[in-house]
């Protein structure tokens, strides 16, 4: 079976599940396979970060869980402001792709660093996904929007830059990605944004909300390519073989690491919900 055939296997089981659990599952059916998928991430990550002992992967990643936990079920003065520095974090972690992505890519950091800060971004992938699903209003249809938006993102890129696709974005880290494809994936969301503002019940302006979803699409883009930048040091084509035709789970979450806290920030401080 081939690669492409794998991937649209995979894809039709796993979309109507990620639907199902996102909009109509109960509570406690969808915290245990954000669980399971936030436990398999980190994983992987660890992983990626060198270890290769099954037993100390395994623990990293239950520690993982376990921090998760810890954070999503304290009060909000303190889920918030790790939100809030998460997102500073990635902003500069953009920054830093876009200017220095060599140098990030041959810079020698130490195993216990990356760790630390996978137990981190991790977890507060976690944080976020909870805090909309659970306690925003109109919070199942606001996580689905999420994924909707960067699957919007990653579609548009995707046709953009095979039609339009002349500058590379980052040829250091991945080369199939262009400027053009990026634009293209943000006028998919644009567009999409627009439409959505007619679903949703807000509370704040139609345009911050537009904005904050092409701002969130836009940092989409650099979550993805931050997994690839952790797996050319690695030197791995994937982070896991758990979906076949598309990877490990870390490949399918890279770019909700970033988008998901850095969403829910946004929508907080702009006060659109």
């Amino acid at each position: 079976m081939n690669s492409l055939v794998k991937r649209v296997l995979t894809a039709a089981v796993l979309v109507p599940f990620v639907v199902w659990v996102v909009l109509f599952s109960s509570d406690l059916v969808f915290n245990l396979v954000l669980s399971l998928v936030v436990f398999t991430a980190a994983y992987e990550w660890f992983a990626l970060s060198g270890a290769s002992n099954r037993l100390t992967k395994g623990l990293f990643a239950s520690a993982c869980l376990i921090v998760s936990f810890g954070i999503s079920y304290s009060a909000e003065s303190i889920i918030y402001p790790l939100i809030h520095i998460n997102s500073v974090i990635w902003l500069l972690m953009v920054m830093l792709i876009m200017a220095q992505a060599k140098q990030l890519l041959e810079i020698s950091i130490s195993r216990s660093i990356t760790v630390m800060f996978g137990l981190f971004i991790v977890s507060l992938l976690f944080v976020s996904l909870h805090q909309i699903r659970l306690h925003l209003e109109q919070g199942p249809a606001l996580l689905m929007y999420l994924l909707l938006l960067i699957w919007a993102a990653d579609s548009g890129a995707y046709f953009a830059g095979r039609a339009f696709g002349r500058h590379k974005l980052s040829a250091v880290i991945s080369p199939g990605k262009s400027i053009e494809g990026v634009l293209g994936g943000l006028v998919s969301c644009l567009v999409f944004a627009v439409l959505a503002t007619y679903y949703f019940k807000l509370t704040g302006d139609r345009m911050a909300f537009v904005g904050v979803s092409v701002f969130i699409a836009f940092i989409s883009v650099y979550g993805d390519l931050f997994e690839s930048l952790m797996k050319r040091r690695a030197k791995v084509k994937d982070s896991g073989n758990i979906l076949p035709g598309h990877g490990g789970a870390l490949d399918r979450l890279d770019s909700l690491i970033a988008a998901g806290p850095v969403f829910l920030s946004s929508i907080v401080l702009a006060d659109l919900f």
